[in-house]
């Protein structure tokens, strides 16, 4: 008989509470993206095509990460803003920055 490791109700809650499980997917996702380089970014719609993040998760739960997101304004005519997620906070402070500047 195989060697079964106990599941504790830590694992039960990590695994099953949508509370607990989203914000912790979404720590995962940036951590990998910084292990890609401090300074990358990506948009939040291949955040959940490739990362395979809800839409629900990231709307309801964005904001815990709002320091690692920006959203742009429309750059052309008839497109919409984009939210760009950053691997590194700081850079995400300095693109804040600068379009309130602007």
């Amino acid at each position: 008989m195989p060697k079964i490791k106990a599941r504790t109700s830590a694992d039960f809650i990590a695994t099953h509470i949508r509370e607990v499980r989203a914000p912790n997917r979404i720590r995962e996702v940036l951590k990998e993206l910084r292990s890609i380089g401090r300074e990358h970014w990506i948009y939040e719609g291949e955040l959940i095509s490739e990362y395979k993040i809800g839409s629900r998760d990231l709307n309801e739960f964005r904001d815990l990460f709002k320091e690692h997101w920006i959203q742009t304004d429309r750059c052309r005519s008839g497109e919409r803003p984009k939210r760009i997620w950053f691997a590194d906070p700081k850079l995400a402070a300095k693109f804040r920055n600068a379009g309130s500047q602007a």
